[in-house]
């Protein structure tokens, strides 16, 4: 029989060390908080659509998000580090069939369409996989 290794606490010292593993979870917490309410909705949203184009299992369910041309414009810049033009993304769109796919009224910006992250990563892929 093979011997086991065990380790004996106290209550105290159990409670000592939940106690600073708590505070520790509760200040990496807070501090995620503190840098996403210093980032705009846009910027944040921004990072997660270019989070999951390059890793699509950085999000469980990427239909539950959605980002609109402004957006998906600015996923990768033009030169001078500006968003890509208008008439970039009107081509993307029609190359990639990203038009036919369903869309929703932004919440924020009225008219304005949002698709989906999974509909965008299928359009991205199909787009740069020509190019």
């Amino acid at each position: 029989m093979e011997a086991l290794q065990a380790l004996v606490l106290t209550s105290a010292q159990l409670r000592d060390m939940l106690t600073e593993a708590a505070r520790q979870g509760a200040a990496l917490a807070v501090e995620e908080l503190r840098a996403d309410l210093h980032q705009a909705p846009d910027d944040t949203n921004l990072q997660k659509l270019r989070n999951y184009l390059a890793d699509p299992a950085s999000l469980s369910n990427p239909n539950d998000h959605w980002a609109h041309s402004e957006l998906i414009r600015r996923i990768q810049t033009a030169a001078h580090g500006k968003p890509k033009s208008t008439a970039w993304f009107m081509k993307f769109q029609r190359e990639t069939w990203l038009n036919k796919c369903f869309t929703r009224p932004s919440p924020a910006y009225g008219r304005r369409r949002e698709w989906t992250f999974a509909d965008i990563r299928l359009a991205w892929d199909t787009y740069y996989s020509k190019r």
